[in-house]
C-alpha cells in the first residue's frame, strides 16, 4: 500500500484534498493557525478545517528545519506527497525521502510564471490563459520537470480570486487523472526550458495605488489582478476610495484624464490618459463595500472629482 501525504493551508488547496482523499491519505501537513480578524483570534487554516472534516491526521509543524519535525515525517515512512500551496520551502531530505516523489500542484503553466503569486502575476501581465501544473518538486524554485498540465483561458470577468477558485478545482481534476502514474512511479515528467521562465514575485500592499497616467486597460487589470489582497485604491478629495469592482471599458473619453465622473445614467468612471475604466463597486473608510454610485452620493448624485 502506497502511503500518501498532502501538504496545504489555504483555501485553494482543499479541493485536491478532498479529491485525494477518497485514495487514502496517511498524513496532513498545514501551517500552525494564526491570528485574524480585528480580534485577532487564533483561526484554523482552510485545509486544517478539511482535514479534521474528513477525519484525517493532522500535523501543524512551525518548521522544517526542527529535528522534531523531521522525525515526524520520517516515523510516517511517506512513499508519496502532493503539494499544494503550502508555503513552506521543503528540505532537500524530505524530497529524497519519498519513493515515488514529492509533487506540486502549481496554478500557472510552467515555466511561466514561477513563485509565490501566478495568479495574480498572469492577470497584471494580460495573459490570455493560465493553468496548473503538475511538478515534480527539485530544490530550486518551481524548476523541477512537469508531468501534465491543464489549461483555462482568462477572461475580463475574472479576478485573482475567482480564477484562483477555477484552477483549484482544475487541480484537483488533474490530479486525479494523473494519480495512477504517480501511484505507479511510471510516470515521465519533461523538463522545463527554464530560458522561458518569468517569475511572480510576492504581492506588497503598496502595489494597489491606481496611476490614472497608466492605460484604462491596465488599471482594469490590476483591480482584477489584486482582488481581494491587496486590494486597489485610489485618492479622492483626500479620502482613500477602495475599488472593489470594475466593468467595461471605454477606449476614447473626451473629459480630460485625472478624473472621476459619476452620473445616475453613466455610473461611475475614472478617466485615465488611454480611456476609461468603469467602476461597479467602491468602499470609503469605514464603510462596507457599496456600488459605485451609492459610495459616490456624498458628493452628489452626479459630479467629477480629481484624482490625487
Amino acid at each position: 500500500m502506497v502511503r500518501i501525504a498532502f501538504l496545504g493551508t489555504p483555501r485553494a488547496a482543499v479541493p485536491v484534498l478532498r479529491a485525494l482523499a477518497e485514495e487514502g491519505v496517511e498524513a496532513v501537513f498545514c501551517n500552525p493557525d494564526r491570528p485574524a480578524g480585528r480580534g485577532r483570534h487564533l483561526e484554523a487554516p482552510p485545509v486544517k478545517v478539511a482535514a479534521q472534516e474528513l477525519g484525517l491526521p493532522l500535523h501543524q509543524p512551525l518548521s522544517w528545519k526542527a529535528p522534531e519535525t523531521r522525525e515526524l515525517w520520517e516515523s510516517l515512512r511517506i512513499d508519496l506527497a502532493v503539494v499544494v500551496a503550502y508555503g513552506h520551502i521543503l528540505p532537500r531530505w524530505m524530497l529524497d525521502s519519498c519513493a515515488l516523489g514529492t509533487w506540486n500542484l502549481h496554478f500557472s503553466l510552467l515555466p511561466r510564471w514561477r513563485g509565490a503569486a501566478p495568479v495574480n502575476h498572469a492577470l497584471l501581465a494580460g495573459d490570455e490563459e493560465t493553468g496548473v501544473s503538475l511538478m515534480r518538486i527539485t530544490p530550486g524554485l518551481d524548476e523541477g520537470p512537469v508531468l501534465s498540465q491543464s489549461h483555462r483561458d482568462i477572461t475580463q470577468q475574472d479576478t485573482a480570486e475567482s480564477l484562483l477558485t477555477e484552477l483549484s478545482s482544475d487541480a484537483a481534476e488533474l490530479l486525479m487523472d494523473q494519480l495512477p502514474l504517480l501511484l505507479s512511479g511510471s510516470g515521465q515528467p519533461k523538463e522545463q526550458a527554464h530560458d522561458r521562465a518569468t517569475y511572480a514575485a510576492k504581492l506588497r500592499k503598496d502595489m494597489g495605488h491606481l496611476d490614472w497616467r497608466r492605460p484604462a486597460s491596465v488599471l482594469h487589470r490590476q483591480v482584477r489582478a489584486l482582488w481581494p489582497w491587496p486590494g486597489s485604491e485610489v485618492q479622492v478629495d483626500g479620502q482613500t476610495l477602495k475599488v472593489c469592482g470594475v466593468g467595461s471599458l471605454r477606449p476614447v473619453c473626451y473629459r480630460d484624464p485625472g478624473q472621476l465622473l459619476w452620473g445616475k445614467e453613466e455610473g461611475a468612471w475614472l478617466v485615465t490618459s488611454e480611456g476609461a475604466l468603469e467602476l461597479t463597486h467602491l468602499q470609503r473608510p469605514g464603510k462596507p463595500v457599496q456600488p459605485a454610485l451609492q459610495a459616490l452620493q456624498p458628493w452628489g448624485v452626479s459630479g467629477s472629482r480629481p484624482l490625487a
